[in-house]
């Protein structure tokens, strides 16, 4: 317990005080006799005295009535603290810390003093203003975000559709290129001379199996759709040809 000497005129001796059990009367003060306004010094000097015959646990001995009211002593000192506005901390989302008045405590204060009623409330009113353009401004950016986010999907949409345009024709160049009497290279022979369809592959494909598992799939369906045409030769006769994944094998 940290003790403090009230400093008085040569001959008369200090008065030894705790200054935690003076905080600790007022607040016994403001939760039995008053929770809001300003704290009397006379009154607060006078429930002292009871309540050191009540809760000596509490209020450990008694001071004097200029200990309690006159300036510059330790009981004022704690009174003056006491009755100053108090405040209520807010907290934002960013973890931005902002101190506003407590609006019961300005009001049971102030009540018949307009001036010092505006003084104390106009920056919780700038405040409040503060705080709906902020969220004005924030509701704006979240739309422009919104709409640059649908921009960025049409544009992914756009894309993937060119790359599965692309696939289809590199589909159907490896398709003819295969066929006898067709005057195209045989794609599907990746020997060196074919560096440029590896690099269409590796660009337009994720990885060379996607481009196997898909080609097959697209055989398949073309094989499907030509079955009953007589002019259409089809892909899987049973002559026995290099596949794919035999090209593919050890380039990966």
């Amino acid at each position: 317990m940290m003790m403090s000497k009230e400093k008085k005129r040569r001959g008369r001796p200090a008065t030894i005080y705790d200054e935690a059990e003076l905080y600790a009367i007022i607040k016994h003060y403001r939760g039995n006799v008053k929770p809001h306004g300003d704290i009397e010094y006379v009154k607060l000097y006078r429930y002292h005295l009871e309540l050191h015959k009540e809760r000596p646990d509490i209020c450990s001995r008694t001071y004097s009535e200029d200990f309690w009211r006159k300036k510059g002593q330790p009981g004022r000192k704690v009174i003056d603290t006491a009755n100053e506005i108090r405040t209520v901390t807010l907290v934002d989302g960013n973890n931005n810390k902002k101190d506003i008045p407590n609006v019961v405590d300005v009001v049971n204060k102030h009540l018949n003093n307009p001036e010092m009623l505006i003084k104390h409330l106009l920056p919780l009113e700038n405040e409040v203003r503060r705080s709906i353009q902020k969220e004005r401004e924030l509701k704006q950016k979240n739309s422009e975000l919104k709409q640059q986010l649908e921009q960025e999907k049409a544009k992914r949409r756009e894309s993937n559709d060119k790359i599965k345009e692309y696939q289809t024709l590199l589909f159907k160049l490896f398709c003819y290129s295969d066929k006898e009497g067709t005057p195209l290279e045989n794609l599907l022979d990746l020997n060196n001379k074919n560096k440029r369809i590896k690099r269409a592959l590796d660009e337009v494909f994720d990885t060379p199996q996607a481009f196997y598992t898909e080609f097959k799939s697209f055989q398949q369906q073309t094989t499907n759709n030509v079955a009953n045409k007589d002019n259409i030769v089809s892909l899987t006769n049973a002559k026995k040809k290099r596949t794919v994944a035999d090209d593919f094998e050890g380039r990966f």
